[in-house]
């Protein structure tokens, strides 16, 4: 008998396509030998090269109506299919390839919004998307726990990462990447705390500075190394997403705010220390590692954005304001 044909459908964001990798992890580890199908953007295609219990990657993109792509789903003929993003283009997707059982994971979007609109976090279950994403696997008969993202850079990928750790004279003593850039002002560590981590903690202690971002992040980067007077790679828009993931997986740690580096230093298994200001683990994305830390302020006023916003609603910002390097 042939074993279904599955396919996982999560578009976007980074961070989260990076997190919808556990539930291939988890897929793996229950049906060995089988294979799942991806539906994802063209932008996140590679997040799911080399792994081994990846089929086909399917892309979405941006000039496809969901029409289009339902036509090429109900050609391939899938048995089941998961939809790890529930946005209005994957329901649109559900009411147009009929005939498939198809398989929803629960955000908890309600909740999430409920505790900041009461900044209340104690209502929230705590439990991590990770969990939720293998919830939806269960009609699948899998069950239960957690299974961790996982990544595969390629042995050029890590040749690549190995170079830029040289810093084109010697090898560092302890590398650890530092990522410093939010999309949303709210969720970054402001830029002298940043310089004094590097410059005051750390200095004497012989860490490699490997500050990593993308393009838009370079020039805060290069000014965070200047202002701490210590020596580093600045490696911020440089290298694919799996390169960048060879280059966190050389590094001792990773020091982040609540951002995707942190989820993919997850999946190469590269300890975190992340850095929460208005957006709180309850609401399940938080570092999943036995080594992973989360360094954050208890305050009446958090959690106050789902996603960070431009400035402090309070105008004070003392959740990363009280944070000390």
């Amino acid at each position: 008998m042939a074993s279904p044909r599955v396919l996982i459908v999560r578009l976007s964001s980074l961070g989260d396509v990076v997190l919808a990798t556990s539930a291939v992890e988890r897929f793996a580890v229950a049906k060995p030998g089988e294979r799942v199908d991806i539906l994802t953007k063209p932008a996140f295609e590679e997040i799911f090269r080399d792994n081994p219990a990846v089929g086909e990657v399917l892309l979405w993109g941006a000039d496809d109506s969901p029409l289009a792509v339902a036509k090429r789903l109900r050609k391939r003929g899938y048995d089941h299919i998961i939809d790890l993003h529930d946005n209005l283009r994957t329901r649109a997707l559900r009411f147009l390839v009929r005939g498939v059982k198809w398989s929803v994971y629960k955000k908890g979007s309600i909740r999430r919004r409920y505790a900041v609109a009461r900044r209340s976090p104690g209502s929230l279950d705590g439990k991590h998307v990770v969990e939720r994403y293998t919830d939806a696997l269960a009609p699948l008969g899998i069950h239960g726990g957690i299974t961790l993202p996982k990544l595969y850079p390629s042995k050029a990928d890590e040749a690549w990462a190995a170079e830029i750790l040289k810093g084109k004279d010697s090898s560092p003593l302890h590398p650890v990447a530092f990522a410093p850039g939010a999309k949303w002002a709210t969720k970054g560590w402001p830029k002298g705390k940043w310089a004094d981590l590097l410059g005051v903690t750390l200095k004497d202690e012989g860490v490699f500075p490997v500050m990593i971002g993308g393009v838009d992040e370079r020039g805060l980067c290069a000014d965070i190394l200047a202002e701490g007077g210590i020596a580093g790679v600045n490696a911020a828009g440089e290298g694919s997403i799996l390169q960048s993931a060879a280059l966190i997986g050389a590094c001792e740690a990773l020091v982040t705010g609540d951002s995707a580096p942190l989820h993919i230093a997850c999946a190469v298994d590269t300890p975190v220390v992340a850095i929460f200001g208005p957006t709180v683990r309850g609401f399940g994305f938080y570092p999943l590692g036995v080594d992973d830390r989360v360094v954050e302020t208890e305050l009446d006023c958090r959690p106050c954005s789902l996603h960070g916003d431009d400035s402090c609603p309070k105008g004070h910002f003392k959740c990363m304001e009280s944070i000390s390097p």
